[in-house]
């Protein structure tokens, strides 16, 4: 599934609307009104890595997380669609996009 451009004007997700999409994302959790999942790592280099495709990704849908590495071994991704003010479809879809990432990596 893609990302599809942000449009001036469109609101973010409804309560309900993330409700009923979160189970779609297992792993992944509000915090503050945005969808993050910690990732943790054998090691730094592996932590880059991972971080690396998700930048990819996000680059060619054009729709980009805050990200932190941590600890050196923890990866932090927090979606969030800045111009709506909250969620959105796409959001959810990059969170799926990662966790598949994710576990074909084994992670």
């Amino acid at each position: 599934m893609k990302c599809t451009p942000w449009e001036e004007g469109t609101p973010p997700l409804t309560r309900h609307e993330i409700r009923d999409l979160l189970p779609l994302v297992p792993g992944w959790v509000l915090e503050s009104g945005r969808l993050v999942r910690k990732f943790t790592f054998p090691t730094f280099i592996e932590a880059v890595k991972f971080l690396t495709l998700v930048a990819v990704v996000a680059a060619e849908e054009g729709h980009y997380p805050d990200a932190a590495i941590t600890e050196h071994r923890y990866v932090t991704i927090c979606w969030y669609t800045h111009p709506a003010g909250g969620l959105t479809g796409n959001d959810f879809i990059m969170a799926a996009r990662v966790s598949k990432m994710a576990k074909e990596k084994g992670i």
